[in-house]
């Protein structure tokens, strides 16, 4: 099977990719510029930029599955989620693509029935990073909208602890909970085959 991954240069990304490959998967991996592997058989790099429709459909030819480790964290404008599933979800569709696995942060969504918790956090994160919470938001917007078979995961803050066991649920977490970004990495791969949460802005546990 084919999967491209778009935003390939990042932690989780670098960590997708190399999984991928070891699972045996054919990989692209979408680049801004910076290109941080190793030449391999099974991997062939992208670079270009997410809001052009056509490096979005270059990357994406010939391949099956999409994966979107992008994150606005970092970036001018805080939209770099919303601005790829505007270029991607079109691309796609033209091109006759279905799956695609996305990350984002951890706020609680519209189909969730928010708790007290929740109503904190999000009060919180509107204060500390609303663009980022917006853009987060914005981005699940797009795919919902779609009649793609989409599946969000929302991650907490992400360690470099050695775990890649996670659980994957509808239950939003805290301020304060994390995950080891090997876990968030797992969980990405997994949801290619693991079609529970489609249509569905899953929330990643610590397990």
């Amino acid at each position: 099977m084919n999967v491209v991954v778009f935003g390939a240069s990042g932690k989780i990304g670098r960590m997708v990719v190399k999984q991928l490959l070891q699972q045996g998967y054919k990989v692209t991996a979408f680049v801004h510029s910076n290109n941080p592997f190793e030449a391999s058989e099974s991997l062939t790099i992208k670079k270009g930029d997410v809001s052009s429709l056509a490096d979005v459909k270059a990357a994406i030819k010939g391949n099956e599955i999409v994966i979107s480790t992008l994150g606005s964290w970092g970036t001018k404008n805080k939209n770099t989620l919303s601005t790829a599933m505007n270029t991607i979800v079109p691309a796609m569709k033209e091109s006759g693509l279905k799956r695609i696995i996305s990350l984002t942060g951890m706020a609680h969504w519209s189909s969730d029935a928010p708790k007290l918790k929740d109503h904190i956090n999000s009060l919180v994160l509107n204060v500390v990073a609303p663009k980022i919470l917006k853009d987060g938001d914005e981005h699940i917007c797009v795919l919902e909208d779609s009649s793609l078979d989409w599946t969000v995961l929302r991650s907490p803050v992400m360690t470099n602890g050695k775990s890649s066991e996670y659980r994957l649920d509808l239950s939003t977490s805290g301020l304060i909970a994390s995950i080891p970004r090997k876990a968030v990495a797992q969980s990405i791969v997994d949801q290619i085959t693991d079609k529970k949460f489609s249509k569905k802005a899953a929330v990643l546990h610590r397990k």
